[in-house]
């Protein structure tokens, strides 16, 4: 997992820093709003029941749940379609908003079918397929992205990234096709009662937690324009790649091995998971270091004075992909602990900083200070959930020895 991420992440970051000299600020502001709306979206999608594909107790009931979910999220999605045709008609929607919907639909599809068939291969074990699919997206992104500029131009972003999304759809289903079969839907009603938590407290928890970490964008987008959208997603790309990297290749493996030893042996759990976040701050402490001193270096004389302010945004995030990494990547221990009321209280506090942060920024005029305060107070969140977990972890153990 952890190679196939890191060669995915290369291929992915040297891309993003090509991309953006050749598409500019602006371009990157609206594909920043597209990932942010597409990523709240998939969310919704799954109403979060994806994870019981994971935390299956055998591979009949994870088959059954993946079996399930690939009709419901068609339904929702299909039922959202018809809400939004039917609001057409009392609304006033401007073109570009009609346009970014029309990109919207089809990639909450794509990236909710993808999600599950990573879960039913997490579940199997299959790491392989996984990391051999970021690579293939990495690379089919860039590519396609870069032959559509000149045809496309704002939208050349999108759809790149929706037909790569699309290609290794079609690569995941023909390695889950054995797996394709009708659902038992009496099975699915105990199942859903048995995990009524999940609904109750992990979905309404994660909604607020996406809109929390994918609303700034779109909030950027409305008060300061396309640019600033674009240099603190661009910035945000490059700062999120070591975390993506940690998370994508740490969380999924975590999650698998946290909910055998939560039933096996809590202190080799809690153990574990110390060892999981000390490794991941060192790794990323020297990631921040680096591209905060000879990577900006490098990057303003590639953009040659484009891409204002990028050094200033990228310095003062990097205390929140910080804070971010000493919990990300464990972030499954809120599902295998049924700490899904914690979670939910955490996100409700990140959407207000977020809230309060663009307000700030408003009033003052400056996007400087919304920055600033997301990046002290979002980070501090992070911190104090990551002991308050480590903490219980470590009484369970006691408790249990």
């Amino acid at each position: 997992m952890f190679k196939g991420t890191l060669i995915a992440q290369i291929i992915a970051i040297l891309g993003a820093i090509f991309l953006a000299k050749l598409y500019g600020e602006e371009a990157y502001g609206i594909f920043g709003v597209f990932i942010s709306i597409t990523s709240i979206s998939s969310i919704i999608s799954t109403l979060q029941l994806d994870n019981c594909i994971i935390i299956s107790k055998d591979k009949i009931e994870s088959v059954n749940w993946f079996n399930f979910l690939l009709l419901l999220v068609f339904v929702l999605i299909s039922f959202a379609c018809v809400v939004f045709f039917f609001s057409s008609f009392f609304i006033t929607y401007k073109q570009e908003e009609i346009n970014m919907i029309y990109f919207v639909v089809p990639g909450t599809l794509i990236l909710s079918y993808n999600l599950l068939n990573v879960n039913l291969f997490t579940f199997n074990k299959e790491f392989t397929v996984i990391s051999s699919s970021k690579i293939f997206l990495a690379i089919g992104t860039v590519f396609l992205q870069f032959i559509l500029y000149k045809k496309f131009n704002l939208f050349g972003l999108i759809i790149g990234f929706l037909i790569s999304q699309f290609l290794v759809l079609f690569f995941l289903f023909l390695k889950n096709k054995k797996n394709i079969i009708k659902p038992n839907f009496i099975k699915i009603k105990r199942d859903v009662k048995a995990n009524s938590s999940i609904i109750k407290f992990l979905l309404p928890s994660n909604i607020i937690n996406s809109f929390a970490n994918n609303l700034m964008p779109i909030l950027i987008l409305a008060v300061f324009g396309a640019k600033e959208a674009g240099v603190y997603f661009f910035s945000f790309k490059i700062l999120g790649a070591p975390l993506f990297l940690i998370s994508s290749s740490v969380s999924q493996v975590f999650f698998q091995k946290a909910s055998e030893l939560f039933k096996t042996n809590k202190s080799e759990l809690h153990r574990l998971t110390k060892k999981i976040v000390t490794t991941n701050l060192l790794l990323i402490f020297g990631f921040l270091v680096c591209i905060n001193t000879i990577g900006m270096y490098v990057l303003e004389l590639y953009f040659n004075n484009g891409w204002e302010n990028l050094r200033l945004y990228v310095f003062i995030l990097s205390m929140l992909i910080f804070a971010r990494t000493s919990f990300n990547p464990i972030s499954s221990l809120i599902i295998v602990l049924n700490k899904n009321q914690i979670s939910l209280l955490f996100n409700v506090y990140l959407f207000a900083v977020n809230l309060i942060a663009i307000y700030i920024g408003y009033f003052y005029n400056t996007i400087i200070y919304t920055i600033l305060t997301l990046a002290i107070f979002g980070g501090t969140g992070y911190l104090f959930l990551l002991l308050y977990f480590l903490n219980y972890l470590k009484k369970t153990a006691s408790y249990n020895e």
